[in-house]
């Protein structure tokens, strides 16, 4: 209780607390009154910096942090009020990093402040730009601390999710990768039983070759094949794959071998994954995540010094999920100790995995659009009202508050990032044609083609031929399926019953099909049964030939 104290120890204790002690003179004082010779002049001083500075507070208002001692280091944060270095250690980034800052705030200048201090000092960087192009500009700024920044698209990658890797074991890995998948697809639960039964005798069946192993298009001809599993699991993961299977195409998943995830570490590369879809960034960046994390840990790699550092930029859906479900969040949580830092840059806490949270001891807050974004990062930092009150009224862009999880200092402090200049026009050579050549992959040409869908050109169709694809797909069904009640033609055809009647009435007209009509000797309508006539057979064939 500080009223159990006398005035002056109170007011010592007000000066203390405020950092009103830190130059020579303050150092002084505070001497004098710990040696237990402080007379009437001693107590004035600190009386007098006490009451400038609530009087500073009361007409002007004070930065409500205290000041850091963060003097010790191997990089910069960034700077105090006075400019001065505020200092760190690279190997406290092994416990993860969270920035919370809107559109403009100068979260991404900020990771270009820190990318350029500590590339020269990590084996391996991985930049992942998930919604613009903004860490290909390090590509010349680096180059001149000697380090070869390659620049990937999500189209360049060669790599295998289901690839095994260095030092962990089929049954372990066939566990993650298939929860892996059912989180980035979003399945059932169910689907994951269906792939990791699959995945089993797929695995075996390339066991006796060496760097061998099964792709995700081998995966799906397995399940598609198998009709007598679970309709509704089978059904969910043939509907998630194929169209990330179709977009990304066989040049980047259909190696049998791709570039293994511990050769990757040992490089400074920048992941542009802007063009991909949602689901195609998760599996992109898990696939390449999830492999070193979990061989890290079956070589029993434990608290080494950080040799990767990960950045992601705009990971915001990355993170959040309704069904608090992520593998990010997932990973994050015991990655911890493995030699590999997690950076994560977000617009706002809303929806953000708890895991997330407590899993990223350095917490850093910038300029947000509301309130709630304040309180609710504010007070994951440690801040108490008043601190959030000053951060929604000063914070600009390139100032931020931050609260580390490792070191000395604990308490919340306030630092400025200054602007990062580049060069005004990017170097040419920015992506390499083969960026790895030392590193083997062994591509699955069978499935070069897969999904391929050859073009019809209309110009050589002659005028015997069908007006429309929905002629030439009712007209084929009728032939494949003779002598049918007119009612099942439309859903095999794949259009609706409306347009069926009207395309049933023009292949009758032009001579294709005929009707014919069966009494069903009762009360209700007679039923309609069709088939196809000669000059419809040789549309259909004439059709074909001028497809191929």
């Amino acid at each position: 209780m500080n009223n159990d104290f006398s005035p002056l120890t109170q007011n010592v204790l007000y000066c203390l607390r405020n950092d009103l002690l830190e130059d020579e003179l303050g150092k002084s004082i505070l001497e004098i009154y710990q040696a237990g010779v402080c007379d009437d002049h001693i107590a004035r001083m600190f009386e007098k910096r006490m009451s400038k500075h609530k009087y500073q507070q009361a007409f002007y208002g004070t930065i409500p942090f205290k000041t850091p001692k963060l003097t010790k280091g191997d990089y910069v944060l960034g700077l105090d009020k006075n400019g001065k270095e505020l200092r760190s250690f690279i190997q406290f980034l092994n416990a993860h990093s969270l920035t919370n800052a809107g559109s403009g705030a100068g979260k991404t200048n900020y990771s270009y402040y820190e990318i350029l201090q500590i590339a020269s000092h990590v084996m391996g960087m991985w930049l992942f730009d998930l919604r613009k192009r903004e860490f290909v500009k390090l590509k010349s700024m680096l180059a001149e601390k000697g380090i070869h920044l390659f620049v990937l698209s999500g189209r360049d990658l060669r790599i295998n999710p289901l690839q095994v890797p260095l030092g962990v074991t089929l049954s372990d890995w066939i566990a993650r990768v298939a929860d892996m998948l059912v989180q980035v697809f979003e399945l059932p639960q169910r689907a994951g039983k269906l792939l990791q039964a699959k995945l089993f005798p797929l695995f075996h069946k390339y066991a006796t070759k060496k760097n061998i192993y099964p792709t995700l298009y081998d995966l799906f001809e397995e399940i598609k094949k198998d009709k007598e599993s679970n309709h509704q699991a089978r059904m969910a993961i043939l509907d998630s794959f194929k169209p990330i299977l179709l977009s990304l195409g066989p040049k980047v998943l259909a190696y049998r071998y791709g570039w293994p995830s511990h050769e990757l570490a040992k490089k400074h590369l920048v992941f542009e994954l802007g063009g991909c879809s949602e689901t195609g960034k998760n599996l992109l960046m898990n696939s390449s995540i999830l492999p070193e994390v979990i061989s890290r840990i079956a070589r029993g790699i434990s608290n080494p010094q950080m040799d990767l550092l990960i950045f992601a930029d705009e990971a915001q859906r990355l993170c959040n999920s309704s069904d608090q479900s992520s593998v990010i969040a997932d990973l994050i949580g015991f990655v911890r100790g493995g030699g590999i830092g997690l950076k994560f840059n977000f617009q706002s806490t809303h929806q953000l995995l708890p895991q997330i949270v407590s899993n990223t001891a350095t917490k850093i807050l910038g300029r947000c659009g509301s309130m709630s974004d304040y309180v609710t990062a504010g007070r994951n930092m440690g801040l108490n009202a008043e601190q959030i009150q000053w951060a929604q009224m000063n914070l600009e862009p390139g100032l931020f508050i931050s609260q580390l999880g490792e070191g000395s200092w604990r308490y919340p402090f306030v630092f400025r990032v200054p602007l990062i200049k580049f060069p005004k026009t990017l170097p040419a050579d920015l992506y390499d044609d083969n960026p790895f050549p030392e590193l083997k992959t062994v591509y699955a040409s069978e499935f070069d083609t897969w999904g391929f869908v050859p073009e019809v050109s209309t110009a050589a169709m002659k005028p015997s031929m069908f007006d429309s694809e929905q002629e030439f797909s009712f007209c084929k069904v009728v032939a494949n399926y003779p002598m049918q009640a007119s009612s099942t033609y439309p859903k095999l055809a794949g259009i609706s019953s409306k347009t069926a009647t009207n395309v049933r009435q023009q292949l009758i007209s032009r001579g294709f099909i005929r009707e014919h009509t069966l009494d069903s000797g009762g009360r209700g309508r007679s039923s309609i049964l069709l088939e196809v006539l000669p000059e419809g057979t040789k549309a259909i064939m004439e059709h074909q030939e001028a497809q191929i």
